[in-house]
């Protein structure tokens, strides 16, 4: 019970800061945080959701706590993660708080999602190591496409829920590219070896498990 109170204290809350007083002040559950519809998004079809229910989870956090018993949820669409507490619906306010969370057997954390812009969102570790892996899931949105003529289509847009993939060496973060030529950026410092290899293994950049593959072989190397 006190690990399910820090996580709805020290997490879910979201805080204002007001600087002059340095006075913090926090919006303890549900406030703000208590989610009012957790199934569908007002005016969007298709499912934001990452996964189709409520699955348990495990948090650590930054300073070492770990919270269990918990059903978690993650929003694509608005890049949030929710978890359920005393059948009530809430909002992790504060995600860097997070080190990382097992959800549905997947280890995320909430890292940047852009090497250029920085973004952070919650993406899978997909593999770890000296270089990792992340999957990052963004939403992708079609446009409403109903003919008030006809009668057909939807008046709504759709979203739709797709898997991109980086590599993470040391602070450097790099997106793979359709063709895969970023790969080989990443690993520079093993260019021949993970090059011979791809062509060896006939690498498809399509395929999440040959990255997985090209990227669990690099980290061999370093053994």
């Amino acid at each position: 019970m006190k690990k399910h109170v820090l996580l709805i204290l020290l997490i879910s809350i979201g805080i204002r800061v007001s600087v002059n007083a340095q006075v913090f002040v926090a919006d303890l559950p549900p406030g703000h945080n208590k989610i009012v519809s957790a199934e569908k998004e007002k005016g969007l079809d298709g499912s934001p959701w990452l996964t189709e229910s409520w699955v348990p989870g495990t948090v650590l956090t930054i300073k070492g706590e770990t919270i269990t018993g918990l059903n978690y949820r993650y929003n694509v669409y608005r890049n949030r993660l929710y978890f359920q507490s005393n059948n009530t619906d809430y909002v992790i306010s504060f995600p860097d708080s997070i080190s990382q969370v097992l959800m549905d057997k997947k280890i995320f954390v909430y890292d940047n999602s852009d090497p250029v812009k920085g973004n952070k969102r919650f993406m899978e570790v997909a593999v770890d190591g000296k270089a990792i892996l992340y999957v990052n899931y963004y939403p992708v949105i079609v446009p409403a496409n109903f003919n008030i003529v006809l009668g057909t289509g939807s008046p709504n847009e759709t979203v739709a829920v797709k898997e991109a993939y980086l590599i993470k060496v040391g602070r450097v973060l790099t997106a793979v590219d359709k063709k895969g030529k970023s790969i080989l950026v990443a690993f520079a410092d093993k260019n021949k070896e993970v090059s011979e290899f791809i062509k060896k293994e006939k690498i498809s950049t399509k395929s999440r498990e040959d990255i997985e593959k090209v990227v669990r072989y690099y980290n061999s190397l370093q053994n």
